[in-house]
């Protein structure tokens, strides 16, 4: 019998009650389960909640990480030697993560994958969906895939796709004009536009260092500090922020830049604010939030600030200069060619639904990053959620 191992430190009670229960209780069916977590703190662990809902789950052994440095297993483990001692005892075949800090993890017996949110903006996604990954945080990544792997994926989306372009054409608010959507904005004509959507910076939100730049507020002015008057930048906030976060200093900030910047509102709308401003915009900044992905949709030139890897096929700019030129001349960012073949990979297979799988497939996963048979029903997942969709509008 396989031995599997989950390893939790960030994990939120939400995220552990629809999507970590789910799986623990499809593995335990038909593996030896072993749950490392520590106790709830700013939001993240376990509490007597997330036990007892897996009380029926039988089989589980529970390793509760409750010592006074248990604080530090979610970013930089004060004793990482012993959690890899501890974790060596275990001995898991497999090994399923959801932390911050990776470079722990990495040192683990098993076949490792990182637990991450989907996310593939313009397109709406099961709320109740997650993907496994094999590298954290690689923005746009694909296994190997063979010309037939990929001309399966290209025909068993193109109806998908095409609908979506067709929406982004022709649907408000997206279909609007350019001026028209930038004078809603506040956004000047005639310059050129660089979209900035910011993080979600929270003491819940572990993973800042993984970014360039640890605060917003730096992030902002590095990024104003590099451009003159030909350029204006456009600062969508994140939307937890606006509920969770007091970010009074960022948006005096943002106005103290003046004509250099315009904070893009993005409190309660209805629509899709972020989106709408990278489809108009004419070069996107990005640290680690999934826009990324809008932008690769829309072809527009990107620079990605962050520690961690971007797939080529998106062709990002790690530095401003070369980014900048790419803005001024119009250059295109990732070819439409290779957009599809990743959007219609990660709506298509790479997103599962928790509460639905079994072990055979979790761990089948696992094995084999990529198979021709599971796309028929990650399309009809994700049509059938569209359609909810639609529905809802």
């Amino acid at each position: 019998m396989a031995r599997v191992l989950f390893y939790l430190p960030v994990v939120t009670p939400w995220w552990f009650d629809h999507m970590i229960s789910p799986l623990i209780g499809a593995l335990a069916t038909e593996t030896e389960v072993h749950v490392v977590v520590p106790p709830l703190w700013r939001n993240t662990g376990v509490g007597p909640a997330q036990v007892e809902g897996c009380s029926s789950i039988h089989g589980v052994e529970w390793h509760i990480v409750n010592d006074p440095d248990h604080r530090s297993l979610r970013t930089y483990p004060a004793d990482s030697d012993g959690v890899v001692e501890f974790v060596q005892k275990i001995a898991p075949d497999y090994v399923f993560c959801r932390s911050a800090d990776i470079a722990t993890p990495s040192r683990f017996p098993g076949k490792i994958v990182h637990l991450l949110e989907s996310g593939a903006s313009p397109f709406a996604l099961p709320l109740d969906g997650m993907i496994l990954q094999r590298d954290f945080w690689h923005h746009g990544a694909m296994p190997v895939l063979s010309d037939e792997d990929r001309e399966s994926l290209d025909a068993a989306f193109a109806t998908t796709w095409e609908r979506m372009q067709n929406r982004l054409e022709n649907e408000p608010p997206f279909c609007l004009p350019r001026d028209q959507v930038l004078k809603q904005m506040g956004l000047p004509e005639g310059r050129k536009i660089i979209a900035l959507p910011l993080e979600y910076e929270h003491e819940e939100a572990f993973t800042g260092f993984h970014n360039r730049f640890a605060r917003n507020l730096d992030l902002i002015d590095h990024v104003a500090e590099a451009i003159d008057d030909e350029f204006v930048l456009a600062i969508a906030d994140h939307p937890l922020n606006y509920k969770h976060v007091d970010n009074r200093l960022v948006h005096s900030a943002i106005r103290a830049l003046g004509s250099r910047a315009q904070l893009v509102p993005n409190a309660g709308a209805r629509y899709l604010p972020t989106t709408l401003l990278i489809k108009n915009c004419d070069g996107l900044v990005v640290q680690n939030t999934k826009a990324l992905y809008a932008g690769a949709f829309f072809g527009k030139p990107t620079l990605r600030l962050s520690h961690r890897p971007t797939a080529d096929w998106i062709g990002v700019h790690g530095e401003i200069t070369p980014f900048l030129s790419d803005v001024r001349a119009g250059r295109a960012g990732a070819s439409v060619n290779q957009a599809r073949t990743w959007f219609a990979f990660h709506v298509m297979h790479e997103v599962i639904a928790p509460a639905k799988i079994e072990a055979a497939e979790i761990l089948d996963r696992v094995e084999r990053p990529f198979s021709r048979d599971r796309l028929q029903s990650g399309l009809e997942r994700f049509e059938a959620y569209q359609s909810e969709v639609d529905w809802a509008a």
